[in-house]
């Protein structure tokens, strides 16, 4: 199966693929209950985040954590072009 294009997809169906990657991570170093106590979480939570993809951001970043993903993370929502930021937020300014 291969991955989705975030780009294209719905948020329901992001929030899919993502429990389905840590779920696959997941399966190569045990059970979800050996998981959820590994990283401190009820194993009923980390249970319905594999099934339903649902769980809290500090949930899910411990989550990244238990799989040595965190460091995926490190380049959401950062700002790729500081030039393009100073000219937008320049822009801003002009409409206060």
């Amino acid at each position: 199966m291969s991955e989705i294009d975030f780009t294209l997809a719905t948020t329901q169906e992001i929030i899919k693929e993502l429990a389905s990657r840590a779920k696959k991570k997941r399966k190569k170093n045990g059970t979800q209950k050996q998981f959820a106590e590994h990283i401190g979480i009820s194993f009923r939570s980390y249970q319905e985040f594999e099934i339903s993809g649902k769980i809290t951001l500090e949930k899910f970043i411990d989550v990244l954590r238990g799989l040595e993903a965190i460091e995926d993370a490190q380049e959401l929502l950062k700002i790729k072009d500081e030039a393009l930021f100073e000219v937008y937020k320049n822009s801003k300014k002009r409409f206060i």
